[in-house]
């Protein structure tokens, strides 16, 4: 029988937080859903049927305070946090010239400020119990840049390289790091990030379902993988264009910078 854990899913009312959280529902896991909106997370406890075991946060993770309160919180209700989901993410596909400094200031402090700061907030109380698994979702962007996603792809490599250090750093301390770093989700984020609404039609042929995602990643964080790259075929391209000399990259640069 699958031991009941206690999960908390940052970005949970995106395509990717809220499927996690209903794979967890499904299980009999205690979830912690946190999200910025109130509203949208009412819709989705709606939407999961008010389970007693979810648990709903309010929760702007640029606000370092407010993520030590949530992890205080569940200290306090559970006394541990067997698996953390840092989900929470945003994108703005433009030229760096063109963004303005709010876009640019906001990308860098949720994608990777905020997952620093609720790391740090759950960090403790894993160390106390010597267990738990972060789950850092970060890109395939992280990996290779493209045109428009300067600040996304700098702030997501960023993130893979934190939980690369941090892996190291819990290597004898009983807790997972896993690094999730998937292609384009069919979800409403893509829409967010390219207003002009061509970039889904461009990536439509790797699009990921949120769904099946969600199972994936679950699956890695059962075999304690440290990475998870998928789809498996943009991964291998990803890799493969990393390996090339400088001069053949720039004649493959048309065929990236499609956004």
């Amino acid at each position: 029988m699958q031991k009941q854990q206690v999960v908390v899913v940052t970005g949970a009312t995106g395509g990717l937080g809220s499927a996690l959280v209903r794979l967890h529902l499904e299980r009999g896991d205690t979830v912690i859903a946190a999200a910025r909106s109130e509203s949208r997370l009412e819709a989705l406890a709606q939407s999961m049927g008010n389970p007693a075991h979810l648990f709903c946060f309010a929760l702007e993770v640029t606000d370092a305070a407010k993520c030590k309160q949530l992890a205080e919180w569940v200290q306090e209700h559970f006394g541990q946090c067997s698996l953390l989901y840092n989900n929470a993410g945003t994108a703005s596909f433009e030229p760096f010239a063109e963004m303005n400094l709010t876009d640019i200031k906001q990308t860098i402090d949720t994608n990777v400020n905020g997952l620093l700061y609720i790391t740090h907030a759950f960090l403790p109380m894993m160390l106390a119990t010597k267990t738990g698994h972060i789950v850092n979702i970060a890109s395939l962007a992280g990996q290779v840049a493209t045109a428009k996603a300067a600040v996304y792809a700098g702030s997501k490599a960023a993130v893979i390289r934190f939980s690369e250090g941090l892996r190291h750093e819990l290597a004898k301390t009983g807790i997972q790091v896993t690094c999730v770093m998937p292609g384009p989700i069919d979800t409403p984020f893509l829409d967010h990030a390219d207003r002009t609404g061509a970039y889904r039609g461009k990536v439509q042929r790797y699009l990921l379902t949120p769904e099946k995602t969600a199972r994936r990643i679950l699956h890695a964080v059962e075999k304690k993988q440290d990475e998870l790259a998928l789809p498996r075929r943009l991964h291998l391209l990803s890799l493969f264009y990393l390996l090339l000399p400088a001069g053949l990259k720039r004649l493959l640069a048309p065929l990236l910078n499609r956004k």
